[in-house]
Order: structure tokens, then C-alpha cells, then sequence
């Protein structure tokens, strides 16, 4: 997931939802946050926290009586500006294999 995928799913539930209503902050912060925990797999995860946190930092300001229509589109132009993709995501350090569960066996042979 990336803050653009969060944007675009807070876009289009204000789109779908009361569009010709007056945008709210506390409506802003309560969708961003219900949208990460629908795209996060309903988990409240550290990735989940992140995410919400990253989507904020990247969220447009709120202009004073827009629509939640009208702030759709100026999230619509953020997640396009950033561009983000999945792997964006991708971590930088790969992961630690697991240690063996069973020893290798010896291949080498004896000298006489």
C-alpha cells in the first residue's frame, strides 16, 4: 500500500458520500484513517500507522468551505503527482534467511 492508494480511496468515498456537503477536518482524519485500516486488511499494525502518517504528511490543505466533492479532486491530483507504486514499498535490506532445521550432510571423502 502507498499514501496514493489511501488518497484515491478517501477521494472516492467522498465522492460516493454526501459530495455537495462541506468538508470537515474531523472527517478528513476519520476517513484517512478508516480507509488505511480497509486497505491495510483491517489490521492495526506499526505498517498501518505509518501509512496513515505518510498519507497525512502528503495530504492537501483543506480549503475553508470546500465540498467533499471538490477536495476529491485535490486528492486526485496529490496521489497523481507523487506517483507512487508498489514497489516504492519494497524494503531496501532483504530479510535474514532462516537458520537450517536439519544439518547438511558431509560430501567430501576420506584420503586413504
Amino acid at each position: 500500500m502507498s499514501p496514493s492508494s489511501v488518497l484515491l480511496a478517501v477521494a472516492d468515498h467522498f465522492t460516493e458520500t454526501d459530495p455537495t456537503d462541506v468538508l470537515e477536518q474531523h472527517s478528513l482524519l476519520v476517513c484517512v484513517g478508516a480507509e488505511v485500516y480497509r486497505l491495510t486488511e483491517r489490521r492495526s499494525t506499526g505498517e498501518a500507522q505509518a501509512l496513515s502518517k505518510a498519507t497525512l504528511a502528503v495530504m492537501p490543505e483543506v480549503p475553508e468551505g470546500i465540498t467533499r466533492g471538490e477536495f476529491a479532486l485535490h486528492l486526485r491530483r496529490a496521489a497523481s503527482a507523487h506517483e507512487w507504486t508498489d514497489d516504492d514499498n519494497e524494503k531496501v535490506i532483504p530479510g535474514i534467511p532462516r537458520p537450517r532445521t536439519e544439518p547438511t550432510p558431509r560430501t567430501s571423502k576420506a584420503v586413504d
